[in-house]
């Protein structure tokens, strides 16, 4: 059971779309990953952070909490994050700069968000990225992208829920390093950033109850993303917690 379900942990953001499973699988994972590298300037201070960064190049915004105690306000509880936290705009001007990261190359940024409420029509989203192929690099050196979302634009991401944005633009450097700013008239709140290398539409369903609407009240504790499973969030914590399941050859 465990390894089955290791190897769906790692499909999740395998290259090929067409392998990808549920993105909050791994959430009711017990993910051992102990190894050395300390991550600690980039904010990520625990092993499953650090695996999701380094084996699938996701990095969750609440490692900047590590990085900067201001953003501890702005910091909110998700079960619908594989962190279980995020951060929130809470209708103030944002701006959230990550540190550089190591992406592969010709990649696409992705940025999970949910626009939840516009309160005016003088708002914007502003997705920057500097890159470089460098490690020893200035900043009067890195290539620039800027890509905004006017009113018209988030107007149509609001109420759709969680879901990933993908920039328009190819990274083809190997070190980058993602910005948002967001204005103050704007509900928001971001869970992650992520790379990804293929091509592909993503498809944003606003709600999964449309696709098994009567599931729940059947087994109206069985999360989402175990609904073909047929369990529940606690007796599958609780199977992945014994030793002597997870250690059975």
């Amino acid at each position: 059971m465990y390894h089955e379900a290791m190897l769906d942990l790692n499909l999740l953001y395998v290259k090929r779309a067409n392998h990808s499973k549920y993105t909050d699988f791994w959430l009711y994972l017990n993910v051992n990953n102990n190894n050395d590298n300390d991550l600690s300037e980039l904010g990520i201070v625990n092993e499953f952070n650090k695996h999701m960064y380094e084996k699938s190049q996701v990095y969750f915004i609440s490692n900047l909490v590590n990085l900067n105690s201001e953003l501890h306000q702005l910091q909110e509880n998700d079960i619908n994050s594989l962190s279980e936290k995020i951060i929130s705009s809470k209708n103030e001007e944002l701006y959230l700069n990550l540190p550089m990261l190591n992406f592969p190359w010709y990649i696409k940024i992705i940025w999970k968000i949910n626009v939840k409420e516009i309160h005016n029509k003088d708002c914007f989203i502003k997705f920057i990225i500097k890159s470089t192929n460098s490690e020893q690099y200035k900043d009067s050196e890195l290539k620039h992208y800027e890509h905004v979302l006017k009113y018209e634009d988030v107007l149509k991401l609001e109420g759709l829920g969680w879901i990933e944005y993908q920039l328009p633009k190819d990274v083809g450097e190997l070190y980058v390093q993602p910005s948002i700013e967001i204005n103050g008239s704007i509900n928001m709140q971001i869970d992650y950033v992520r790379r990804r290398s293929n091509e592909g539409e993503i498809t944003c369903i606003p709600n999964i109850g449309d696709l098994l609407p009567n599931f729940h009240k059947i087994c109206p504790n069985v999360p989402e993303i175990f609904k073909y499973k047929y369990f529940s969030r606690k007796e599958m914590e609780n199977l992945l917690e014994l030793k002597d399941i997870i250690n059975h050859p």
